[in-house]
């Protein structure tokens, strides 16, 4: 219930369908005699999309996200590589067959670039289709065939398919892999999600190395860029949906931050390389 209830929040909430669906109540109230709600409404509307055609609001919002967690240099020998999926456009890979990337495809290369660079890495990517309306599950076969073209033998990768948010990507991968104690497991997604994602293993009692990718801003927020309003607007949705995902994980328990960072404690040790091995004996 609670994924249905998500999903029809953030529909509302989106900084795109919200700007409509107030230009959409302007046009009740007006109709309705409300004429000086409705002209205090159209106002702050004006206003919103004249700041996100001028400013790139988005990209100073994700910049913090993205700036959370460094990608580290070295990485010790890994027990694991988890990738969280969302790298394929799961319309045109449920309708055509083909495995079209979108924005977040540099998971996918990352995950091909790692497993080359450790093969005693288990590799798992997790994650099912999403949609409220329309599932069709995701086609387990298309992406293995990626894969495998991309050089990764088949029975390499675990598939976990079934997962529909961030959540239970988590929750379902633990149940499917079982990590032990003690194990190095490096995970793999978007800059700016991988606060929210950590936050996630760590109260799964799962510690992860982040290995953060998907960078859609500079490091130091840009002051102000060529006017651009779809350009904008996407990264502002964008932004605001990683805010919000925080935001709501943390009230409901499913975090022990409200905005997951670094953790001093353990990070050096996970991606200090691995000692080498001792000379032989005499």
């Amino acid at each position: 219930m609670s994924f249905y209830l998500s999903k029809i929040l953030w529909w509302i909430v989106q900084p795109g369908n919200l700007l409509v669906l107030l230009l959409a109540a302007c046009a009740v109230l007006l109709w309705t005699g409300w004429w000086w709600m409705a002209r205090g409404i159209i106002a702050a509307i004006a206003v919103s999309l004249t700041l996100i055609l001028l400013f790139p609001l988005g990209n100073w919002l994700i910049t913090p996200l993205e700036n959370r967690f460094e990608r580290p240099d070295t990485l010790p020998r890994l027990d694991g590589i988890i990738v969280l999926g969302g790298g394929f456009e799961l319309p045109v890979l449920n309708s055509r067959g083909l495995p079209e990337l979108n924005a977040a495809g540099d998971r996918y290369t990352a995950l091909v670039a790692l497993a080359r660079q450790h093969p005693e890495a288990k590799l798992i990517l997790t994650g099912g289709d999403p949609a409220l309306i329309g599932h069709k599950g995701a086609a387990a076969d298309v992406k293995q065939a990626f894969f495998t073209d991309l050089g990764l033998p088949p029975e390499r990768i675990i598939f976990e398919n079934h997962s529909r948010n961030t959540h239970e990507n988590v929750l379902k991968s633990k149940a499917l892999i079982g990590p032990q104690t003690g194990q190095k497991w490096v995970l793999v997604t978007s800059a700016a999600h991988m606060p929210r994602s950590v936050g996630l293993f760590r109260k799964a009692g799962w510690p992860v190395i982040a290995y953060p990718v998907d960078y859609r801003a500079a490091p130091a927020p840009e002051l102000a860029r060529r006017p651009d309003f779809s350009r904008n607007l996407r990264a502002l949705d964008h932004a605001v949906k990683e805010w919000v995902g925080l935001a709501a994980y943390y009230a409901m328990g499913r975090t022990d931050s409200l905005f997951p960072g670094p953790d001093m404690r353990t990070d050096a040790a996970d991606t200090k390389p691995a000692d080498p091995p001792a000379p032989a004996a005499r």
